[in-house]
C-alpha cells in the first residue's frame, strides 16, 4: 500500500502492462542478475520514499514505523471490577503502575518479540524435561560455615575479560548476580546453568548460586531446606556484598527461591543491598496452589508426585543420618510419601519444628511483604505453568496481581509460554531445534539492563 500524502500510483492497465516498473530480461543467460529485476520509475521511487526496508534481500513497502496490533490477553479487569493498568503484547501482558522506570522496562520486554515455541512443545513435557542443552559453566566452589556446625554451598561463576583471564579479584567492580534455585535446586540444574551463562556472558557480570543444604553439596547438621527460612539467602546475599564490596547486588530467584526473595526484599525493606530482582514462577502463597493441585487426578499423580521425588533427594543421600540427630523424624514416611502435602506433615512436625500446618503455610507466603519491596522488582510468570493453572484458570486469576500492581516497583509479566522454569524456545516458530537460552534468559537480561542500564556494557 502506497502513502496517499505523496500522490497514489496509477493502477495497471491490465495483468500484461505496468506503466511502473521497467523489466529487463537477458534471454541468453537465465542465471543473469538482469533476470527479471524490476527497476522503480521515479514516480514509485518517491511515493515510497523514506519508507523502504529490506526483507530477505528485497524492498519491502511497510513503513518502519508500522507497529503490528496485538492481541489482549487480558484487559485489566480484576474479580472485583476494578481495572488496571495493562499493556498487552505478542500474547504477552504487563501489569504495572505508569511511572518512568516502569515503561523503560515494559518497552525493553516489548522487544523481546514473540514466544518461539518448539513444536513438540506442552506444558508437561517442558516442566518435566530437562531444557536439553547443557551449558558448560566453570563454577569455583565455596563453603561457608553457620554458628550450629552447618554448611551453606556457594558456587560461583565469572566472566572472562578480553585475554581469558577470569574477572574474579575483589577489587573488579562488576555487578555480582545472586542466584537462588526452585525446590530441591542446586548449579547443576539446568534452568540454573542457563541463566549463570547468561549472566557472565552477555552481562559480563559474576554469577553467585546458593546450592540448598544437602542438594548436590554436603549436609554437615540437622539444619535443611526449608521454604519458610531465608536465614541462609540473608547470609548469601549479605556475604556477596562482603566479598565484592565496590559490585552492585542483583537477584534472581525461581520457584520457591522467587517466594523467598519477595520475603527477603519486602521484610528488609530498606536495609538490603539488593539493586534489582527478578522473580520467576513465584506462587507467593503455598497453601491454595498446593490444594488445588492435589485436587485434580494429573496435578496429584504427575506435578505433586514429581515435585515430592525431587524433594526427597536429600533424604536418599542424608535421611539416615538425619533419623538418628532429630528425634521424632519418620524417615521411612518421609520417603515412602507420594504427594508433597504428606511430605510436608512429616517434614514440618519434625525438622522444621512446627506445632501445626496452619502455622507453616502462613510462614512460607511471601504475599505479605509484596506492599513492602523497596526495590525494581520483576514478576516473571507462564501463563501455561501447571503448578498454577488448571481448565480455564489463569495464572492472572490465581496469583496477587492486585498486590504486585498496587506497589510501584513492581511489574507482572506473564508471557505466553514457559510452563514451570523451562521458558524453551526454538529456533524459530513451531521449530523442531532448540534455541540456546531461553525466554525467562532474555527477559531477565532486558529487565536488568533497563533499570541499570549503566551497570552493564552495551550488547
Amino acid at each position: 500500500q502506497v502513502d496517499e500524502s505523496q500522490g497514489a500510483a496509477p493502477e495497471p492497465e491490465n495483468n500484461h502492462h505496468f506503466s511502473h516498473f521497467n523489466f529487463s530480461f537477458n534471454w541468453l543467460d537465465p542465471f543473469s542478475p538482469q533476470v527479471a529485476k524490476p527497476q522503480a520509475s521515479p514516480e514509485s521511487k518517491r511515493s515510497v520514499e523514506g519508507k523502504k526496508r529490506l526483507y530477505f534481500g528485497s524492498q519491502s513497502l511497510v513503513p518502519q514505523s508500522y507497529v503490528p496490533s496485538h492481541p489482549v490477553v487480558w484487559d485489566g479487569t480484576l474479580a472485583s471490577g476494578r481495572k488496571i493498568n495493562v499493556r498487552n503484547f505478542y500474547r504477552h501482558f504487563a501489569s504495572y503502575q505508569v511511572n518512568e522506570l516502569n515503561e523503560q522496562s515494559v518497552k525493553a520486554l516489548e522487544t523481546l518479540g514473540e514466544y518461539k515455541k518448539p513444536i513438540w512443545y506442552s506444558p508437561m513435557i517442558a516442566s518435566a524435561a530437562p531444557i536439553m542443552f547443557e551449558h558448560e559453566v566453570e563454577f569455583k566452589r565455596e563453603e561457608l560455615s553457620d554458628s550450629d556446625g552447618g554448611t551453606l554451598t556457594i558456587d560461583w561463576a565469572f566472566p572472562k575479560d578480553s585475554t581469558g583471564k577470569l574477572l574474579s579479584e575483589p577489587s573488579a567492580s562488576i555487578p555480582t548476580v545472586v542466584i537462588f534455585p526452585g525446590l530441591a535446586g542446586h548449579s547443576g540444574k539446568d534452568y540454573i546453568r542457563s541463566i549463570s551463562a547468561r549472566v557472565t556472558s552477555f552481562l559480563q557480570a559474576r554469577a553467585c548460586v546458593l546450592n540448598w543444604r544437602g542438594f548436590n553439596c554436603k549436609l554437615t547438621s540437622n539444619k535443611v531446606f526449608r521454604p519458610d527460612d531465608i536465614s541462609d539467602m540473608e547470609c548469601v546475599i549479605a556475604h556477596a556484598k562482603e566479598s565484592f564490596p565496590g559490585s552492585k547486588v542483583f537477584a534472581i530467584g525461581f520457584s520457591a527461591g522467587s517466594n523467598q526473595l519477595v520475603k527477603y526484599l519486602g521484610m528488609h525493606n530498606g536495609e538490603h543491598p539488593v539493586e534489582a530482582a527478578v522473580s520467576v514462577c513465584n506462587g507467593f502463597e503455598y497453601e491454595p496452589h498446593i490444594r488445588r493441585l492435589e485436587g485434580s487426578p494429573l496435578g496429584e499423580s504427575i506435578y505433586s508426585r514429581g515435585m515430592t521425588f525431587l524433594h526427597q533427594e536429600y533424604l536418599r543421600v542424608h535421611g539416615e543420618k538425619l533419623a538418628e540427630q532429630v528425634e521424632g523424624f519418620d524417615l521411612q514416611k518421609a520417603l515412602s510419601a507420594s504427594k508433597h502435602s504428606d511430605l510436608d506433615e512429616v517434614l514440618v512436625m519434625s525438622l522444621y519444628g512446627y506445632d501445626d500446618m496452619k502455622e507453616y503455610y502462613a510462614a512460607v507466603s511471601s504475599r505479605p511483604y509484596i506492599p513492602s519491596v523497596d526495590v525494581p522488582l520483576l514478576c516473571l510468570q507462564a501463563a501455561d505453568d501447571p503448578l498454577f493453572t488448571e481448565g480455564d484458570v489463569k495464572c492472572y486469576q490465581v496469583l496477587p496481581v492486585e498486590d504486585i500492581y498496587d506497589n510501584p516497583n513492581l511489574i507482572y509479566f506473564e508471557c505466553e509460554y514457559g510452563a514451570h522454569l523451562s521458558f524453551v524456545e526454538s529456533t524459530s516458530p513451531n521449530g523442531m531445534i532448540r534455541c540456546d537460552y531461553t525466554f525467562s534468559d532474555r527477559a531477565i537480561e532486558a529487565y536488568f539492563r533497563s533499570v541499570a542500564p549503566a551497570a552493564w556494557p552495551k550488547p
